[in-house]
């Protein structure tokens, strides 16, 4: 039994047209940034299966306001769950059975749980008047429901359901008291206290009330409250006041229970109060997976001398990573995911931080942010490709690698570590702090992109690729071109806007001749360079004719060069004296440039030929992000911004404008 589907409607940030989650993992991870509704969707499942009224008593400020609009005579809220069943849930379907439906003859069977609340104005009440209603709805999805169709869950079915919340700030001395509700209470009144253990257990509370009695003071203490006492009441009933322990009440005791370690290295054991930040946070967490893994043992171990306890527990946990090093928050999320794999337990926690989304698996991904100018949570999911696809392992691992992009105002995507190096130098020159700005650099490569660009949609994170032309090399230049529109009009761009020429628009069959258009005119080069400024509309940008590092290389030749050390670099033959091996260099550099045996480079000239030498020297044949690094520490801002590439200018240019910050248009 565990929840498959979560809807809000008009609850906080949620409005009336609300979200729906579709949990099919059993630990499911929301993230996303500060206030984003991560808490008020774990909120609203306290709302329906809450352990105190406090939980679950809706209040004004539970209903959903619009930015524009105007005061309102009364408002509506909905959260519903749907549950699923496994075959071998005897006794959970035992008690659901009646209020069971199903989509389609032979479909598997589900409850939806409702929670209807209703806020009306009024003269009286300052805060107005709630009401609120809990219902099984025993109609599928997509039926037409009746007033009938609602029937209210009696408490005994929905206390069978139950919530563990985990705040982000944790305070493991006082959830670990015994208080009404809590899993520590729930584990322990499954224990049948034996008559001669509540027998045993009344003695020796005597025995140590008389232990009490004997000493001096205390009879002073004890005298004393009762001189005042009987100045204060007559009642006969309560005449004598007693200090001690009560030795029927063994429960009371119990609610002193506390953890302590040893060794301590001190005088006395430590108390959990006595642990850092960190190790409180670690031991809550340890608590309450060690109460469901007991409970559990119990339940499989269930006797008559055992109470009945809940269905489902869902263990929701809000920033696991507070106070804990990086180094253990694998132990955490492990810990949590053997939690979620019990067969009556669910795990839902909250995070904004990279270092969980690594850990979690990309299905169980829930991404929320706000919508920026209705105010109003907006709830995606990752559509990964198909398992089989090597796509998936591809864009799987992207996402454990780059966790940051699902935090990220913008996703600066690139080819590789080039372009990281190269913009984290540019971003101090323009004065645009990819930190400050909430900018993540992914550095994803070309080859699945089209897989990083749906998935950035689907989140709704606007994202710049550069990418490289790679003319000349397998696949590159009209190549390039073609690949990113196919994928542009996958992802849903209109396709005859993406193959309008100056003749009309393309045709499939020309569309599909691209690959073998020409590249071997300066009006050739006029016309790819047309498609690569068309495609900027699009947030995509090309380093050409090559790559990222042949573009740098040019515009920054000396600093290039000066990488390289004394008596160092390639051998060259001298031109003029040596003319057959200084041809045999430059017919081997341009094979290893263009990565091909047949290259012989017809799309460049001889000068760029003969450049392929240094090329092959500075990233072929040595580490190029060393190369990068070395060469561009040796420019300073005023250097870069008065020799950049235009390229660049035009890709932070377009970062400067959809963060709408100033910048000059072009």
């Amino acid at each position: 039994m565990h929840i498959s589907k979560l809807i809000i409607k008009g609850f906080r940030s949620y409005d009336p047209i609300g979200v729906d989650l579709n949990i099919s993992e059993s630990l499911a991870a929301f993230i996303g940034i500060n206030s984003s509704g991560k808490s008020s969707a774990i909120d609203a499942l306290r709302k329906l299966f809450g352990n105190s009224p406090y939980e679950k008593e809706l209040v004004r400020e539970d209903f959903h306001i619009s930015p524009d609009e105007e005061a309102m005579d009364s408002k509506i809220l909905c959260i519903e769950v749907s549950l699923n069943f496994e075959e071998d849930e005897e006794d959970a379907i035992a008690h659901y059975f009646s209020h069971m439906v199903i989509d389609v003859e032979g479909g598997k069977p589900y409850i939806r749980i409702r929670l209807e609340g209703n806020w009306t104005k009024s003269d009286v009440l300052e805060s107005g008047v709630i009401e609120s209603k809990l219902y099984f709805i025993k109609v599928a999805y997509g039926e037409d429901e009746e007033e009938e169709s609602k029937v209210n869950c009696p408490n005994h079915l929905k206390s069978l359901i139950q919530i563990i919340y985990v705040p982000a700030i944790r305070n493991p001395s006082e959830q670990l008291r015994y208080s009404a509700g809590s899993i520590f209470h729930r584990v322990l009144r499954k224990i049948q206290w034996s008559e001669d253990f509540k027998d045993t257990f009344a003695d020796k509370i005597e025995e140590i009330n008389a232990m009490f009695e004997g000493i001096n003071e205390f009879k002073t203490i004890s005298k004393s409250i009762n001189t005042f006492w009987k100045k204060f009441h007559n009642d006969k009933r309560y005449e004598e006041a007693e200090l001690g322990f009560t030795s029927s009440d063994y429960e009371a005791t119990l609610k002193k229970l506390e953890v302590s370690f040893d060794p301590s290295g001190l005088h006395r054991p430590y108390k959990v109060g006595d642990l850092g930040e960190g190790y409180r946070s670690i031991f809550y967490i340890t608590l309450v997976c060690a109460l469901l893994d007991v409970e559990e043992e119990i339940r499989k171990k269930s006797d008559e001398t055992v109470t009945t306890g809940p269905l489902l527990t869902i263990l929701a946990l809000e920033e696991p990573e507070n106070h804990i090093a990086p180094q253990l928050l694998g132990r955490v999320v492990n810990n949590l995911y053997k939690i979620s794999e019990k067969q009556q337990s669910q795990v839902i926690i909250s995070s904004h931080t990279p270092s969980i989304i690594k850990r979690v698996k990309p299905e169980a991904i829930y991404h929320f942010r706000v919508h920026p100018s209705l105010y109003k949570t907006i709830v995606s999911r990752v559509k990964l490709p198909k398992k089989s696809d090597e796509a998936y392992k591809y864009v799987k691992e992207a996402v454990h690698n780059y966790p940051e992009i699902y935090f990220a105002k913008l996703v600066v995507i690139g080819e590789g570590d080039s372009e990281e190096i190269l913009f984290n130098k540019l971003s101090s020159a323009f004065n645009t702090n990819f930190d400050d700005n909430v900018i993540t650099f992914a550095p994803l490569g070309h080859r699945f992109v089209n897989h990083i660009w749906r998935l950035l949609k689907q989140l709704d994170i606007p994202y710049i690729t550069l990418l490289d032309l790679d003319i000349g090399r397998e696949g590159g230049g009209w190549g390039r071109i073609k690949y990113a529109i196919d994928q542009l009009i996958v992802l849903g761009e209109d396709k005859n806007t993406l193959l309008e020429t100056d003749g009309g628009i393309l045709s499939d069959q020309d569309f599909l001749g691209m690959l073998e258009w020409s590249l071997k005119s300066e009006e050739d080069y006029k016309n790819i360079r047309k498609w690569c400024k068309f495609l900027t509309k699009y947030n995509l940008y090309y380093s050409k004719p090559l790559d990222l590092d042949w573009l740098l290389f040019n515009y920054f030749k000396q600093s290039y060069l000066g990488t390289i050390p004394t008596n160092g670099g390639p051998r060259i033959p001298d031109k003029e004296t040596d003319t057959e091996n200084f041809n045999l260099k430059v017919y081997t550099a341009v094979k290893a440039t263009l990565k091909s045996e047949k290259a012989i480079g017809e799309f460049y000239s001889e000068s760029q030929k003969e450049q392929m030498i240094y090329y092959n020297y500075l990233f072929l044949g040595r580490g190029k992000p060393s190369t990068h690094i070395q060469a561009l520490a040796s420019l300073d801002n005023e250097e870069i911004l008065n020799n950049t590439p235009p390229l660049f200018k035009s890709i932070f240019n377009k970062i400067l404008k959809i963060l709408e910050l100033p910048h000059e248009d072009n």
